[in-house]
């Protein structure tokens, strides 16, 4: 059978694709406790990029090349996607990040909204959500009680039901709603979920790992992606040098920005 490309392979090639004459540079490479960042300057200014670092998981170590990393051109450096790293693979994907902001700059194509994901929901309805985002189920609370997790590792004191992907499957499979965590890009899970025969009415990938061009989600069967946007890319590299989170980047540095796939948004 004919090996399947996956989500990020297919991204970085249309990525590829669209920067022609984009002039894009590399700016600086950031690593911290919960984010890699990434700045990337072209003829329309600085843009930021943020992915999610897998930092307990036994594939993620040192980087190689860490200190001259922002001496590699965006494209390689957005290839380090692809590594089985997971460090270097957010590193990767928040090159792939940056470039999307770049990309779809001023592009008509990509008409974004101010909406949480919690805002696809509808009263009662049962939500699968692939990763434990705690901000994101204490939204959920308010609408239905209809909610269970799938998640790798082991939460402490969990606000819903938590269960291991193998067991999540059939709740995934039947959900009304899919809300997938964005970090699923650096460790490739994300190709595999959306494999599932899904009945969900609305497919989300969301958070600040999914802020890439969303084409190729949406050929996959995604039908929201709501990510960020970089608004000071500086101060965006400071916070994850320093250990900063989710919450310390939309405060500072960075607003949600939603996508829809044509025909979906209702």
């Amino acid at each position: 059978m004919e090996e399947r490309n996956t989500i990020i392979e297919e991204t970085l090639e249309l990525v590829k694709e669209r920067l022609s004459g984009l002039k894009a540079t590399t700016g600086e490479v950031a690593a911290g406790l919960f984010y890699a960042g990434v700045t990337v300057r072209s003829i329309h200014g600085l843009h930021g990029g943020v992915a999610y670092v897998f930092r307990a998981n036994p594939s993620c170590s040192p980087i190689r090349g860490a200190g001259s990393l922002h001496e590699l051109s965006p494209i390689l450096l957005a290839e380090l996607s692809l590594s089985p790293n997971l460090a270097e693979a957010a590193v990767g994907v928040a090159t792939l990040n940056a470039l999307s902001q770049a990309i779809m700059h001023g592009d008509p194509r990509y008409k974004h909204v101010s909406v949480d994901v919690t805002d696809i929901v509808r009263k009662g309805e049962s939500v699968a959500v692939v990763g434990y985002m705690e901000p994101v189920l204490r939204k959920l609370l308010e609408k239905t009680r209809r909610v269970i997790v799938s998640e790798i590792a082991e939460v402490a004191n969990p606000l819903v039901p938590v269960l291991p992907p193998s067991e999540a499957e059939p709740h995934i499979r039947t959900a009304n709603v899919v809300i997938i965590t964005g970090s699923t890009l650096v460790n490739k899970t994300i190709d595999e979920i959306l494999r599932l025969e899904l009945n969900a009415r609305e497919v989300a990938v969301a958070g600040p790992t999914a802020s890439m061009l969303p084409d190729v989600l949406f050929e996959h069967g995604v039908t929201s992606v709501m990510g960020i946007a970089i608004t000071n890319p500086g101060k965006m590299l400071r916070v994850i040098a320093q250990g900063g989170g989710t919450q310390q980047l939309l405060s500072t540095c960075a607003q949600k920005k939603a996508y829809f796939k044509p025909n979906s948004a209702e």
